[in-house]
């Protein structure tokens, strides 16, 4: 059963894959700040109605990672994630950007420190099969 949160298919899309206990979110075209909103309210929807699923993987190819405004309000929401699934939650980046080109924009590399701070983890990885097998190395 996926989320209640209505957003649309031609923006993001999301999936469950029982066999590897993981949330898949994908953007599909650019999104503004409030549909980003709603697709990450989708996710934590799923990940509650999936046994606290904390492992996700995020494909963000399409959108702009560096907006600050998104990465600022990703830094409040991302607070509340330890408490509602009652552990960290593990974020794989399908960025086309390794982890260390990531660090060197300083928006995504406080979001990354404040996500260490609350427990999370986030990487990012520019091939899909290299996050996935990360994702599924954490325990």
């Amino acid at each position: 059963m996926l989320a209640a949160t209505t957003y649309s298919p031609e923006s993001f899309n999301l999936d469950y894959r029982s066999d590897q206990l993981l949330l898949i979110g994908r953007w599909l075209r650019p999104a503004s700040l409030a549909e980003l909103k709603t697709h990450y309210q989708a996710l934590l929807d799923a990940a509650v109605a999936h046994n606290n699923c904390r492992h996700w993987l995020l494909d963000v190819r399409r959108r702009d990672i560096h907006d600050g405004d998104a990465i600022g309000w990703f830094a409040e929401f991302s607070r509340q994630l330890p408490t509602a699934l009652g552990q960290p939650v593990v974020l794989a980046y399908f960025a086309m950007v390794n982890q260390g080109d990531a660090t060197k924009d300083s928006r995504l590399r406080d979001n990354m420190r404040q996500g260490a701070v609350q427990g999370n983890r986030y990487c990012y990885f520019n091939q899909e099969n290299e996050a996935l097998a990360w994702l599924l190395q954490q325990p």
